[in-house]
């Protein structure tokens, strides 16, 4: 290296221990005493770097903060929705059961048997042949489904039942809509009939006699399970009367919508019960 550069390497090495050596004396000053020019020069450059470092680390620990803040407001949400979905089905099931026993002691009994044993699932797939035939749910054996048991969806209406265990932690379910179902349910006025799907979506109320007249029977009346098929529990709504015809058959042709609905049949509800127990005496 040459002999200048050398030099002027050692002149600046020079220059900055003086100035750190009086950076170190300025701030040797007594408390109390008024300050020095150079020491509020000092003071006036370097004032601006600690501010920066001290709102750069401010802003690191905002985010910080606000990042546990979102986190905990997201788990308070999933605990909510589903806090709100387990009383989206005591709403209904005590609705119903209101509608349905005749004092305080049997709804009790009743809206036990049912919301006390719950549990949660969801739609994996669909019948490939028919999708308003069956539907697989991600709940099998090792969650303790059996055959029979009741499938609500997340309001509280009726689905339809489990009627096949294919694995640990798969079961199918035959929905309301398909054609092979039946389900003992009546009106609003008592009118009884057997709810079976038409395998398109939609379900028909059979065996209401022609004669049956429009002050017994309505459209827009709720259709409600009696429980005299001994499978589906009494009191659970399934669908809503759309049309009323008559032919010259001896029974009406009564086309119903379940209200159960596919778009949103992403959460839904099994009775982890057997269905036999609720009809025991």
């Amino acid at each position: 290296m040459p002999l200048f550069l050398k030099e002027r390497k050692n002149l600046t090495i020079l220059i900055a221990l003086i100035f750190f050596q009086f950076l170190l004396i300025s701030m040797q000053v007594p408390i109390g005493e008024k300050a020095s020019i150079f020491e509020k020069a000092v003071f006036s450059v370097f004032s601006p770097v600690r501010h920066g470092i001290l709102s750069f680390f401010g802003a690191i620990g905002n985010i910080w903060e606000n990042y546990f803040y979102l986190r905990n407001v997201q788990d308070q949400n999933e605990e909510l929705n589903e806090e709100i979905f387990y009383l989206r089905q005591e709403n209904n099931l005590l609705r119903n059961a209101l509608q349905m026993f005749r004092n305080e002691r049997e709804i009790q009994e009743n809206l036990l048997k049912m919301h006390e044993n719950i549990l949660p699932a969801q739609v994996i797939g669909l019948d490939p042949n028919n999708f308003y035939k069956s539907v697989i749910i991600n709940r099998g054996t090792l969650d303790g489904i059996k055959k029979n048991m009741i499938v609500l969806d997340k309001n509280g209406n009726l689905v339809g039942r489990i009627i096949d265990t294919i694995s640990l932690k798969e079961a199918r379910v035959q929905l309301v809509t398909d054609n092979a179902s039946g389900i003992s349910v009546f009106t609003q006025r008592r009118v009884q009939g057997i709810l079976v799907g038409d395998g398109e979506g939609q379900c028909l109320m059979q065996y209401v006699l022609a004669t049956t007249t429009s002050d017994e029977i309505s459209e827009g009346e709720d259709l409600i399970t009696t429980g005299y098929d001994r499978i589906y529990p009494s009191g659970i709504t399934v669908g809503r009367i759309v049309s009323i015809t008559t032919d010259n058959s001896l029974h009406k042709h009564i086309i119903v919508d379940p209200y159960f609905d596919f778009r949103y049949l992403d959460q839904i509800a099994v009775i982890m019960k057997d269905p036999k127990d609720f009809f025991e005496n």
